[in-house]
């Protein structure tokens, strides 16, 4: 899927029509991909930065119990350690198996 520059990704647990065990590859451009718990009560946001070739494997409770999304500040840029991240396109292929029916 091609992701637009300036574009976000809202928070979100992947649809329990998929098995456990999703693949997400991340090309050309880095981003901040930020994890936090699922349940609404808590949060403990963890940021981790997806240079160009990343490769996130989420299974199990990171797979069910926690969030993810790629957030964007009010001017569209993200930060890394205090410095703003050189974004262009940037393409993310997914591998996720529906559940058998």
């Amino acid at each position: 899927m091609p992701w637009i520059f300036q574009q976000g990704i809202c928070a979100h647990v992947d649809l329990l029509r998929f098995e456990d065990g999703i693949a997400i590859v991340s090309l050309e451009s880095p981003c901040v991909m930020r994890f936090s718990p699922a349940e609404k009560n808590e949060y403990e946001a963890v940021d981790v930065l997806l240079n160009p070739g990343s490769l996130i494997l989420m299974s199990g409770e990171a797979r069910y119990r926690w969030k993810h999304e790629i957030n964007r500040k009010q001017n569209g840029f993200q930060l890394w350690e205090g410095e703003e991240i050189d974004q262009k396109r940037r393409i993310s292929i997914t591998l996720r198996k529906l559940c058998q029916a």
